[in-house]
């Protein structure tokens, strides 16, 4: 027969090497996914190791808590009660306490809780139950009494509409004006002049070290030069504005609201005024241009935003402490709130 060549041996080989074996292949698999599972394994132990070792240190540290010291010799139930109570906020009733106790094999008096009873699954478990219990019961409580506080809100101020509606049968219901015309947020605008005026006096002096930033301010700089140019022109816009903010009726409510901020706005600017003073007085005067225009910067920003917020036909609540006080005024005649009265 014809003898192969020298050329088609390795061919042979190298497809034979090429072809795995699928039972070799299998086997491969399976010791691949039988190392998966038992390293999956030992975590699952070391994490199981882990939340034992956890719970054991709990329970160690409440027993503790609940002797003072992992070398006292016991406590009494009363005591543990007590201590509970305290350190655990678990209130227990007597009937529970003795359930616990008879949970660590404390079934005859005096009950005596050593600290192994205090630190065994047991008593753990058992407290735990109890600590469910009371935790349940009192938000069962609270949302009773939040529902009896409702109702009790809902009835009185039934009964104040009515009230309302009975002493109000025979006289004209009082309307508040709340116009939100394009008139009346121009109007609110506008009350903003006041303080931005009153914090311009503030920036004359930068203005006077860099003149060319007059050109910029100069939309502030003239009502403010017009204000100031009438004797005691400001003093009078500012009695104007408060007499203004209280007439309810012929004033709507959007440009009350803005002319009492405006106000406090105002009044609020006694306090940069008296720093930048005390400043003077103690040799920074260096400080007192930056100061100044910084304290212009931030009412103008406020003015802006209140501008802003009035335009778009809501009121400016956005300032901390001067808008509540402002709201208090216009709605209660009173800088605080109705409730802390």
């Amino acid at each position: 027969g014809a003898v192969p060549s020298a050329g088609a041996v390795p061919s042979a080989g190298a497809g034979a090497a090429a072809a795995e074996d699928p039972l070799l292949a299998e086997a491969k698999a399976a010791a691949e996914a039988a190392k998966l599972q038992l390293e999956a394994a030992r975590l699952r132990a070391e994490a199981e190791e882990l939340q034992r070792a956890t719970a054991e240190a709990n329970r160690r540290a409440r027993a503790e808590r609940l002797l003072g010291s992992s070398e006292a010799a016991g406590i009494g139930l009363a005591e543990l009660m007590v201590r509970l109570k305290e350190s655990e906020r678990v209130d227990l009733t007597g009937e529970q306490a003795l359930a616990l106790a008879a949970a660590v094999g404390q079934s005859e008096d005096p009950v005596f809780f050593r600290f192994q009873d205090l630190t065994s699954e047991a008593f753990d478990q058992q407290l735990a139950k109890f600590a469910a219990e009371v935790q349940a019961k009192q938000r069962a409580a609270q949302e009773a009494e939040r529902r009896a506080a409702q109702e009790a809100n809902a009835a009185a101020a039934a009964a104040n509409a009515a009230s309302a509606a009975s002493d109000n049968s025979g006289a004209e219901v009082e309307v508040p004006n709340d116009d939100r015309s394009f008139g009346s947020r121009v109007l609110g605008s506008l009350a903003y002049l006041l303080p931005l005026t009153e914090a311009f006096k503030f920036a004359v002096p930068l203005l006077q070290l860099y003149p060319a930033l007059t050109g910029l301010l100069f939309p502030v700089a003239l009502p403010a030069i017009a204000i100031n140019a009438i004797p005691f022109g400001s003093i009078i816009l500012f009695v104007i504005f408060i007499a203004l903010a209280q007439w309810k009726e012929g004033v709507p409510r959007l440009v009350r609201f803005n002319l009492e901020q405006a106000v406090l706005v105002d009044i609020a600017l006694t306090l940069p005024g008296l720093l930048l003073t005390g400043f003077e007085a103690s040799g920074g005067g260096e400080a007192i241009p930056i100061l100044g225009f910084l304290t212009f910067a931030v009412v103008l920003a406020v003015s802006v935003y209140c501008v802003s917020s009035t335009l778009g036909g809501e009121e400016p609540e956005g300032i901390p402490v001067i808008s509540r006080a402002a709201k208090n005024v216009v709605d209660n005649q009173t800088f605080f709130d109705a409730e802390s009265k």
